[in-house]
């Protein structure tokens, strides 16, 4: 196909507004509008405090952790992540309206790119027109359809911003303004090639006017101009061309300083994302306890330099505080606002430490005047409310890394100023004193299991398993049973395995995520002598906390294992054949699974526990809305389980209310603070009439006809935090 003469005729109205040969005013003018555009923005950068804030990164302290090896790996994940939107989409409505605003605005990148080429490079100095027959006809509907794509983008996110308004999402001055300036700049951009087309194509003597609907967004424009004559056209066409254009320069100089910099901060901070074995929480080894005068983060420069960059990198899109359990529970903790507050202290701290000739100036905490981090800045009141349910980390677009600043300052807070809820005191004096949160005497540990044939490290001197019972399963009375279970069928099941009874300790967990790293790490090198005792290379945890503390953790310390959880074994063993589901199990009805925090995000299991409630086939299973990875917390986490909530309402008994919205009979569990918190939420709701807590090894021993308990499921009794 070749269509010269409607080219021709095309290319005659670009040049009436954009120029003739040579050089002119038009073009020299828009030269100008681009380089004032393009130093506006760099002023820009200056005057939004970004190149003060962005000396502050420099001064990031933090371990030696390479953020860009290897390049060509992050290059592709980047780009398989910019592109594909995977982690916005898991929300479809925000998630689809920015696909389409992106894709929308990338093509009519790619198209305004090639006309300046043609126009400014290819045409003027090589005298080559390429810009017609099937590529221009191609290029046209491309950027047509792209750009109603983007229309119909940036509309659902007007109407999210003035109709929808959900409670979690952010709302400055240059929001709205914004996205109006975006449908401004497409819809003028219509409206200029509309005015072209009436004045071009709409003839139907018109070589172009068989291919006028490949322009099919600027042809029903063109409906809206049929009366208009030829001078009027072409002079409302310059005129909006210009309009046009100034809009896209605003846009440009909007670039920095506004919420419309994530296009170049969120993919670098993606590209910068940590590995998969770059630990969640910044490793203190033991000799720093010898030699640190300082622990944890008290001043913003004690942070790395990678989570300095993520205050830029956020976009303020809301989804970590959309997701966040005690922003759903009306506590004071967003994490979104954990880190642009974070960004705003960088600005302000500049000030004291940062000289005029760009260098730092240390300044001691007690000549130091101005705002506080922890204080001032964070709220110790917010620094307290997280569970790590790492459910921020989990949904947040440009891979920021929200909670672990939070327990870097709890480690301050802990270990240089003795400062923490009341209630933390007696947890702290228990671990210390009697490894486990309840002080309750290190030698009765072993007792859950008396008379019941479980066998010991100690008189077995090895086995091809530990079973690691953790501090619920040896002393809280509902979890005990869930030990007791657990023993019952690896013994029935043929498995080589131990405990280590009074040799064992606490894993550590809760007390490393609300800061005590010095007590954790005691605890885990007692751990970690014992099991070298006994050449321990897999364990088996009741626990996803000591799961993923032993699995993940114990490797800072030099404990390298094969850790189990339970549900990963008995899925085995179940599929195996070798635990036989012989015994119907009844009155469960329509049963939830509730997915652990530390099971699911930390660790990925979320289909072990679902294939052995399958094979028990105990009734029928419902999901919860927020399931697998959108699980919402129990509550316990990031020691939590310890504290009292003297803010807002009761998280489990947020998550108590979704089970029963399910209509479910049973919420089954995998985690012993899970049970303890369903357990709690389902009696103090008084739902104990229609909904029962149960944890899924009970069910298995059960269902195994290996349960001594003839009450079984729905044990009255719950464990004292």
């Amino acid at each position: 196909m070749h269509v010269p003469e409607g080219v021709e005729i095309t290319r005659q109205i670009f040049w009436n507004v954009y120029g003739g040969e040579g050089l002119n005013t038009t073009q020299l003018l828009l030269y100008a509008a681009v380089v004032t555009a393009i130093g506006l923005f760099v002023a820009g950068l200056y005057r939004s405090g970004f190149m003060t804030r962005r000396k502050m990164w420099k001064l990031g302290q933090g371990p030696a952790v390479s953020y860009t090896d290897p390049p060509s790996a992050r290059f592709g994940f980047t780009l398989a992540e910019v592109f594909s939107h995977r982690k916005l989409l898991r929300e479809p409505y925000p998630g689809i309206f920015h696909l389409g605003v992106f894709y929308g605005f990338l093509a009519l990148l790619i198209t305004t790119t090639i006309v300046a080429l043609q126009a400014d490079v290819f045409w003027p100095l090589f005298d080559w027109y390429f810009f017609k027959d099937r590529f221009y006809l191609g290029l046209s509907l491309f950027a047509d359809v792209f750009g109603i794509i983007a229309i119909a983008g940036v509309l659902m996110a007007l109407a999210r911003r003035h109709v929808i308004k959900p409670a979690w999402l952010d709302e400055k001055g240059e929001d709205k303004p914004i996205l109006w300036l975006i449908l401004f700049i497409l819809v003028t951009g219509f409206v200029v090639e509309g005015l072209r087309i009436q004045a071009t194509e709409a003839d139907p003597s018109s070589p172009m006017h068989p291919y006028i609907w490949f322009s099919p967004g600027g042809r029903l424009v063109a409906f809206l101009f049929a009366g208009m004559g030829q001078a009027s056209l072409r002079t409302a066409h310059a005129v909006l061309w210009w309009v046009h254009v100034m809009g896209a320069m605003a846009f440009i100089v909007l670039l920095a300083g506004t919420k419309l910099s994530h296009i170049f901060m969120t993919p670098t901070s993606i590209y910068l994302k940590p590995d998969a074995q770059t630990p969640l929480l910044r490793p203190m080894p033991p000799e720093m306890f010898e030699k640190a005068e300082i622990f944890g983060v008290h001043k913003a420069e004690e942070y790395s330099w990678k989570d300095l960059f993520e205050t830029e990198a956020c976009m303020r899109c809301g989804r970590c505080v959309e997701v966040c359990p005690a922003f759903n529970t009306d506590k004071p903790l967003r994490p979104r606002d954990v880190i642009r507050d974070l960004r705003a202290h960088l600005e302000q701290k500049a000030k004291f430490v940062i000289d005029e000739q760009g260098g730092y100036k240390p300044v001691p905490d007690e000549a130091y005047t101005g705002p506080a981090l922890i204080g001032d800045t964070l709220e110790k009141d917010t620094i307290w409310s997280c569970t790590t349910c790492k459910a921020c980390v989990e949904v947040c677009p440009a891979y920021i890394r929200q909670f672990p600043k939070l327990i870097e300052l709890r480690r301050y807070l802990v270990m240089m100023e003795s400062s923490f809820p009341g209630e933390v005191q007696e947890l702290f004096k228990g671990m210390e004193n009697n490894s486990n949160p309840w002080s309750i005497g290190a030698h009765t540990r072993a007792d859950w299991a008396k008379g019941q044939d479980v066998p010991l490290m100690s008189e077995k001197g090895g086995a091809e398993y530990l079973f690691f019972v953790g501090c619920a399963g040896s002393f809280d009375t509902l979890n005990r049973k869930v030990a007791l279970a657990l023993a019952r069928i690896f013994r029935a099941a043929g498995l080589d395995f131990a405990i280590l009874g009074t040799e064992e300790g606490c894993c550590g967990d809760s007390v490393r995520k609300i800061g005590n790293e010095y007590v954790y790490q005691a605890l885990a090198t007692a751990n970690i002598e014992t099991f070298k005792a006994y050449n321990v290379s897999r364990i088996i945890t009741l626990c996803p906390h000591g799961y993923n503390t032993l699995k993940h953790d114990y490797r800072e310390l030099g404990g390298h294992y094969e850790v189990f959880h339970y549900t990963e074994v008995l899925e085995r063993l179940i599929r195996e054949g070798k635990i036989k589901l012989k015994t119907a199990i009844p009155d469960l009805g329509a049963v939830a699974y509730h997915d652990s925090c530390y099971l699911g995000r930390y660790n990925q299991i979320y289909d072990q526990p679902r294939d052995i409630l399958k094979a028990l086939s105990a009734g029928p299973m419902v999901e919860m809305a927020s399931n697998r990875d959108k699980s919402f917390c129990c509550g316990a986490g990031g020691g939590r389980m310890w504290m009292e909530e003297h803010i807002g309402s009761r998280i489990n008994h947020r998550r108590t209310k979704q089970v029963e919205a399910t209509g479910a009979r049973t919420v089954c569990t995998a985690c012993p603070f899970c049970y303890t918190m369903l357990s709690d939420g389902i009696k103090e709701l008084n739902l104990s009439e229609k909904l029962q807590a149960v944890d899924i090894a009970q069910l298995v021993a059960r269902a195994a006809g290996l349960d001594e308990n003839p009450r079984g499921a729905g044990e009255p009794e719950t464990a004292k935090r």
